[in-house]
């Protein structure tokens, strides 16, 4: 195996479920960011991912067609995504130009929709704990498709 073959593939559930693992092992992190009641739909080009967060982590990570419900879905090309993913990697965290709530305000390349305002307003309402998690990325050993 060649060190071009390690990590976990993104986009992937594998790599999802990394994130979550890392949440899960920060539990007293999380519990000081609050309760969080959110599915998230995660759209790295045409791939699609839904992201269950309760209680005060991320209990559920699945591939997602757009069928099952969602609360609100955070869209960006594969390009922007690894652009976003390997930023964290190399800081170790987002810059303010690099978090999701700054990217999905700019609308440019991420984008944020939903059905229902509710849902639409959950992102902003959990949007620490979601940077955190997004954040995770920084533990997690990554290889692009």
């Amino acid at each position: 195996m060649t060190a071009i073959d390690t990590g976990l593939l993104f986009p992937s559930t594998a790599w999802f479920r990394a994130l979550a693992e890392a949440v899960a092992a920060d539990e007293p992190r999380y519990r000081r960011l609050g309760y969080v009641d959110l599915t998230l739909g995660v759209r790295v080009g045409d791939a699609g991912f839904r992201l269950v967060f309760e209680d005060f982590g991320c209990s559920a990570v699945e591939e997602w067609d757009g069928g099952a419900p969602v609360d609100c879905v955070v869209s960006a090309s594969a390009e922007d995504w690894q652009e976003l993913v390997g930023h964290i990697q190399g800081r170790g965290s987002a810059d303010p130009r690099h978090t999701l709530n700054s990217l999905v305000l700019a609308g440019d390349r991420f984008t944020l929709a939903g059905d229902e305002q509710l849902g639409v307003d959950a992102f902003y309402r959990f949007n620490a704990t979601l940077q955190a998690f997004v954040e995770e990325a920084a533990k997690v050993p990554t290889r692009f498709a």
